[in-house]
């Protein structure tokens, strides 16, 4: 695990950047950066508890991807809270690629992830499975 993922010196709007990246990157070192007790949750699926859980459940909802990327649109930070406004632009594993609009909204306690928020429609990457 790199520095920056365990880093108490960052702000949560620096980790949230990094978080993004690593999904984008690196799908383990993004694992890295949730606390043990996390709480997941995307869209309108039921929330996710735990950074075991977390990891099976978006290896489920990226089956059918290749690669995703980030582009942050908007930044908004309030203590250890963090949203983003992003476009997720999506790579499946036949090539096809689309984009989505979300929100990301994170919270930070001692340098780790303990929230993590997705408002967006994740139906076109579930109908791709």
């Amino acid at each position: 695990m790199t520095s920056d993922t365990t880093s108490h010196d960052l702000t949560a709007l620096e980790i949230t950047r990094n978080l993004l990246h690593a999904a984008d990157t690196d799908i383990a070192r993004f694992f890295g950066y949730f606390s043990t007790d996390c709480i997941f949750r995307m869209g309108n699926n039921d929330p996710v508890e735990g950074s075991e859980a977390i990891q099976e459940w978006v290896a489920s909802y990226l089956g059918s991807v290749a690669g995703m990327r980030h582009v942050i649109l908007e930044e908004w930070s309030d203590g250890n809270v963090t949203a983003l406004h992003v476009n997720v632009t999506y790579t499946m594993n036949d090539g096809t690629t689309f984009t989505l609009p979300a929100v990301t909204r994170t919270r930070i306690e001692d340098g780790k992830v303990t929230e993590y928020l997705i408002f967006m429609d994740p139906s076109p990457v579930v109908a791709a499975r």
